[in-house]
């Protein structure tokens, strides 16, 4: 009987790693800080990202893009974090005349075999992060040539 692969290690035939996942609208305003897991899988080629954990966690070397949109409705921050270290950030508010918007955030980072890579928010008062069914929260990665 052949071994399972780990999460990370079932590379497509065709060496694509690839993950789109989105915030579910029960997680929305999350109270915490930390990792943002955006539950909803719409694509996970190579296996990397783990709805479970929020972690994306490299299948092989290279260079990744990696892009968060997110719907603020008041004040929103967080930031992409590889491996414990912050990459990129954002803050955004629509206050005082409280709205619905979209803030983004990108980098292209070289990552190494079993690197992790998440969204980290930065906790109550600045987390007003939502999605519904109109308007969505999404982490994509995808590796480069």
């Amino acid at each position: 009987m052949a071994d399972e692969p780990i999460r990370g290690d079932n590379i497509s035939p065709s060496g694509t790693v690839a993950f789109t996942a989105k915030l579910d609208i029960d997680d929305s305003y999350p109270c915490h800080s930390g990792v943002l897991k955006f539950a909803s899988v719409l694509v996970n080629e190579g296996g990397g990202y783990n709805p479970d954990s929020g972690l994306f966690t490299c299948p092989k070397d290279g260079l990744y893009h990696f892009t968060v949109h997110v719907s603020v409705y008041g004040r929103g921050q967080c930031a992409i974090f590889r491996n414990g270290e912050k990459v990129v950030s954002l803050y955004h508010t629509s206050l005082p005349d409280k709205c619905s918007q979209v803030a983004s955030m990108s980098s292209v980072i070289n990552l190494r075999k079993n690197d992790d890579v998440w969204v980290n928010i930065c906790g109550p008062g600045k987390n007003d992060i939502f999605a519904t069914e109109d308007q969505d929260t999404v982490f994509v990665g995808v590796l480069l040539g």
